[in-house]
């Protein structure tokens, strides 16, 4: 048993007499393992090397990385989250399909979702938010630099969907979110982590645009950002 699963399986009086140092460490190395699962899992998944409906065993997977199944359950969890796994009673856990038709549809809907939802900004609102999606697009060029594609992913999303979220119209969040476009763009930059900082940078003709008020070129901006990605696809 790992030192995790000791920790986790103990009451809290034994907990006080593991040393707070050691509880750390052996935490930091749960998080270790995770990631490096998760991100082995994601890459499998993008590259095909786990075809939709394939089942993920738990047990296969902890004598590979040589783990507990606790991290690799986690792992599970959060490509779940993302939408690249499901998991069934009786079934287990199961690479989703995902078709390049899907693909295609679903970020050729967003850019026009983006267009319209731009249009639908009051100018009060927007003033506002400004400072929050500069933000994002900084935090999109500090994950770029250190070539974290997952903090960059987050970023992106949020990045998109702030500036949705300030529409009007509500039931364009409603319509962008059920896109996914988080696992989506997890997905694309799985693919061209090495362009991660021409990526970030594709973003700022966008905050420059939205900061002077011009939301018919911010709108073409979001939609031909969006439609860059159906030329890569099959």
């Amino acid at each position: 048993m790992s030192k995790v699963d000791k920790i986790n399986s103990e009451d809290s009086a034994n907990l006080r007499e593991v040393p707070a140092v050691e509880v750390t460490a052996a935490i930091e190395r749960h998080k270790s393992a995770r990631d490096l699962i998760r991100s082995a899992l994601l890459k499998r998944i993008s590259e095909g090397v786990y075809l939709p409906g394939e089942r993920l065993k738990e047990m296969a997977l902890a004598r590979e990385f040589e783990t507990s199944q606790a991290p690799i359950r986690e792992a599970f969890r959060e490509l779940e989250t993302l939408g690249l796994l499901v998991s069934e009673h009786y079934r287990g856990t199961r690479v989703r399909g995902i078709s390049s038709q899907e693909i295609h549809d679903a970020y050729q809907l967003r850019g026009y979702l983006e267009e319209i939802a731009v249009q639908l900004i009051p100018v009060a609102k927007l003033k506002d938010a400004i400072a929050s999606i500069e933000a994002l697009q900084a935090a999109m060029r500090a994950a770029a630099l250190s070539g974290d594609p997952d903090s960059f992913a987050r970023a992106n999303t949020q990045f998109h969907r702030r500036i949705v979220s300030l529409a009007s119209n509500q039931a364009l969040l409603k319509v962008w979110d059920s896109l996914e476009i988080g696992m989506l763009s997890r997905l694309n930059l799985q693919k061209n982590e090495k362009i991660l900082r021409s990526l970030a940078e594709i973003h700022q003709p966008i905050v420059d645009s939205l900061k002077k008020g011009d939301m018919n070129r911010t709108g073409v901006l979001l939609r031909e950002h969006a439609f860059s990605f159906l030329k890569d696809l099959p």
